[in-house]
């Protein structure tokens, strides 16, 4: 009764984590950078607001990788301090 679950459906539950992780860090990306560079919503976007939301978007998905690759580098290191 108590049996591991599939390969097939692991992988599947594995996409799917990554397509919820993908949508949450769009929807925060919005958000930040929304509130940050758009002060006052029309019909259309200024020159500034458009440039202002584009380096938003690099620098937060610029972080967002960092912060992901040290976070992966610590948890490398301690696996493998643990094994000396």
């Amino acid at each position: 009764m108590d049996r591991e679950p599939s390969p097939e459906l692991q992988q599947f539950l594995a996409r799917e984590s990554q397509i919820a992780q993908v949508q949450q860090l769009i929807s925060t990306l919005s958000d930040v950078c929304w509130d940050k560079c758009i002060s006052a919503p029309g019909s259309y976007m200024s020159s500034k607001e458009t440039a202002c939301l584009d380096n938003c978007a690099k620098r937060f998905v610029e972080t967002t990788q960092f912060i992901l690759q040290r976070a992966s580098h610590k948890a490398s290191e301690a696996s493998g301090s643990s094994f000396m």
